[in-house]
């Protein structure tokens, strides 16, 4: 990392690195920002504690002793053809409101790039999910567009789901809205908070008779296969039993990791990474283990509730194929378990079978009915490294929604 001393610019904001005084005041444009708290602990366990970087990877705007301005990033390590190689997520990007569209994210991302650009050790690359508001910003100054990775949600409540995913109070859940991530947006565009788009037909607000229509749908869909698919696995003769953990177990997951490790790159499953990410105070996650002949730990999932709204953010191995039934039987304890929900959502390739436990990707009907696709465009810059990330296609990729997890 090169050593850059705090820039006065020509306009009267100064570029400069994060000092331990910021902490407060960065916390509370946060919560003006993004319209939500997060403490003390939630800082320190991002970006004081994370395991994989020796300072706090942040640059901020400050104006007249005032930070207006954040362009943050979170550390991690990459797991790239079977070599371990620092990456950071840029996260949690602001700027006040009475600042905005006088370039202070163009500054930022420049001091940022030349702070890490070229430096002698980490990082070796950034990857993120951008919105469209920072999309563009991220490309010009390099970035690459991957591809897009879809999410998939399963109705449990049609109803419920629907005044969720439009005038439910708990649209701006932990995740981001929906799976939604916030982390590089800084504009509130709606009561769901910063980068929810509920557009129904060309951008309007859904109609009575809409909601009513989809909610129709998606009753369909429930009633007529979901629960009876559901069956077919709980009831099967296995040779799993599924133990649930109250606080993910780290050796453990570890060790059901390392049985079978996907090629694509992916975020390094070790004790220590579980034992830190799932320790973020803003959430609260769970694990359920198969577990064959009564003692070896075969296959894992890790779900959080937010609100009325369950995430599945991890399964294990990641190398689905490997335990592709014990994953099946986890799945289904955790949807029997948690039938309270409204709905259920998954990341990408989280899930070996999404259809068959009835996820849906919000890219066709009926979801694509009532909200606009949320399938992330992954972008990702290279600072150096044995591989061209900038290269790689989605399919080199082996992500969960515990790799974004950032909020």
């Amino acid at each position: 990392m090169k050593d850059l001393t705090s820039k006065p610019s020509t306009s009267s904001c100064r570029v400069r690195p994060f000092e331990p005084s910021d902490r407060a005041p960065l916390l509370g444009l946060y919560e003006q920002v993004f319209g939500r708290e997060r403490s003390v602990d939630w800082f320190r366990w991002k970006f004081e504690d994370n395991p994989y970087t020796d300072h706090v990877p942040i640059v901020v705007a400050e104006r007249g002793g005032d930070i207006v301005g954040c362009r943050a990033f979170f550390a991690q390590e990459l797991r790239i053809d079977g070599t371990e190689r620092i990456a950071f997520q840029p996260c949690d990007t602001m700027v006040h409101p009475d600042h905005r569209n006088e370039g202070l994210f163009s500054r930022m991302n420049e001091y940022a790039l030349e702070r890490y650009a070229g430096a002698d050790g980490p990082p070796a690359c950034c990857f993120n999910f951008p919105n469209e508001n920072s999309k563009p910003g991220n490309l010009k100054h390099g970035w690459r567009e991957i591809g897009t990775v879809p999410v998939y949600y399963r109705p449990q409540d049609p109803i419920g789901s629907v005044r969720a995913l439009t005038d439910g109070e708990d649209g701006r859940d932990e995740s981001g809205g929906f799976d939604r991530t916030r982390d590089e947006e800084w504009v509130v565009t709606d009561e769901f908070g910063p980068g929810v788009d509920r557009d129904l037909h060309g951008g309007s607000e859904p109609s009575e008779d809409a909601e009513t229509s989809v909610a129709d749908a998606l009753a369909d869909v429930v009633t007529s296969s979901q629960q009876a698919g559901d069956r077919l696995v709980t009831d099967a003769d296995g040779e799993f039993d599924v133990v649930r953990f109250e606080t993910p177990p780290p050796d453990v997951l570890e060790s059901i990791y390392r049985r079978s490790i996907p090629p694509g790159i992916h975020t390094n499953r070790t004790a220590e990474f579980y034992r830190w990410r799932c320790s973020n105070p803003a959430h609260t996650y769970a694990a359920y283990v198969a577990v064959r002949d009564g003692e070896t730990p075969v296959a894992a999932l890790i779900c959080s509730d937010v609100d009325e709204h369950l995430r599945i953010v991890e399964t294990l191995p990641r190398e689905i194929e490997a335990e592709a039934t014990a994953i099946d039987r986890l799945l289904a304890a955790v949807l029997a378990d948690r039938s309270d929900n409204h709905y259920v959502t998954a990341f990408g390739e989280t899930l070996p079978s999404p259809i068959q436990y009835r996820f849906y990707p919000d890219t066709r009907f009926p979801l694509s009915t009532l909200i606009r696709p949320s399938a992330r465009t992954l972008l990702a810059r290279d600072f150096g490294g044995a591989r061209a990330i900038e290269e790689t296609a989605v399919d080199d990729w082996t992500l969960s929604r515990l790799d974004l997890d950032t909020s």
